[in-house]
């Protein structure tokens, strides 16, 4: 062994799982934003998991229907209808990490893409 051990995963596999596949595992107004990232039943796919375009926006329409669920929660509570703070706290956690993420991934799309125009073509 060369002290370099791969992760019992290879890539391809990760791959498969999608983007925002944490997301599926969540209840309640976020099974919407699960099954849009778990639906690969696309018109324009390519392969098994659909084109780049499509896994795109259904992540960034995830990422949408959690910050909408936790404008919904934090109204709710302020309203003083059945919501728990603990809920809010929660909901309002999972969509900071999942934004989060969207800019990183942004962020690495546009340094990719400003690598790409500085290349000599």
């Amino acid at each position: 062994m060369s002290g370099f051990d791969l992760p019992p995963i290879g890539f391809d596999q990760l791959y498969k799982q999608g983007p925002f596949s944490g997301l599926r595992e969540m209840e309640s107004p976020q099974e919407g934003a699960a099954r849009l990232v778990g639906d690969h039943s696309g018109a324009e796919e390519v392969g098994e998991n659909g084109s780049f375009e499509n896994n795109l926006t259904r992540s960034l329409q995830a990422v949408r229907s959690l910050q909408e669920d936790v404008n919904h929660k934090y109204e709710g509570l302020m309203l003083g209808r059945d919501v728990e703070l603990h809920d809010v706290m929660a909901a309002a956690n999972k969509s900071e990490v999942t934004f989060n993420l969207m800019l990183e991934v942004r962020n690495k799309l546009l340094e990719a893409w400003q690598k790409l125009s500085r290349s000599a073509v």
